[in-house]
């Protein structure tokens, strides 16, 4: 089982800060008028990392990153900085994690930033429709925890709320991880 502990730390950086920020790159792929939006997606964002810390059973790597994105509160205003260009980060990330990690624990890590990516997007429904919290959040959670086959933005649980803007941005980091799990 791999800890982060055995990582140095621009690999470190990369692998805890990268799962934030594909949240954030999701959230400017498709900027509404006003706040109501950005205040959904950052909730969104933060119960998400939240719920991973807790519900990760069995995968202690996971559950250690989201644990350490939490710890890093006070940098995520630094961490919003240059997520237009998203896809270089994610092949550092999983190339640092490549050096110590297994390929389960890669594809958890995956699945935890894609679930971070999805839930943001859901946040607040296309075209300014807000989700009622309480069901959101219960389906987001339920998505974490049950497991998925694969990795890939097109697959038939695609959600109906998310623009076509978001879409693109969850599908180009989700094509930049799988590359660079190749």
């Amino acid at each position: 089982m791999t800890k982060l502990s055995e990582f140095g730390d621009e690999d470190l950086y990369a692998i805890i800060s990268l799962p934030y920020r594909v949240g954030m790159h999701v959230s400017y792929a498709e900027d509404e008028e006003g706040d109501a939006d950005d205040e959904r997606e950052m909730r969104a964002l933060e119960l998400c990392i939240k719920e991973i810390a807790k519900v990760h059973q069995g995968k202690e790597l996971t559950k250690e990153i989201a644990g350490a994105i939490l710890d890093n509160r006070d940098k995520w205003s630094s961490w919003s900085e240059g997520v237009f260009n998203i896809e270089p980060q994610c092949e550092k990330a999983i190339v640092a994690l490549k050096t110590q990690a297994d390929k389960d624990e890669i594809k958890d890590y995956i699945k935890m930033t894609l679930d971070i990516a999805t839930s943001v997007a859901q946040a607040y429904g296309e075209f300014g429709e807000e989700q009622k919290e309480k069901g959101f959040f219960s389906k987001v959670i339920g998505g974490i925890v049950s497991s998925v086959s694969g990795v890939c933005a097109n697959d038939a649980n695609h959600p109906m709320n998310v623009s076509a803007a978001e879409d693109t941005a969850i599908s180009n980091v989700a094509q930049a991880l799988k590359k660079a799990m190749a």
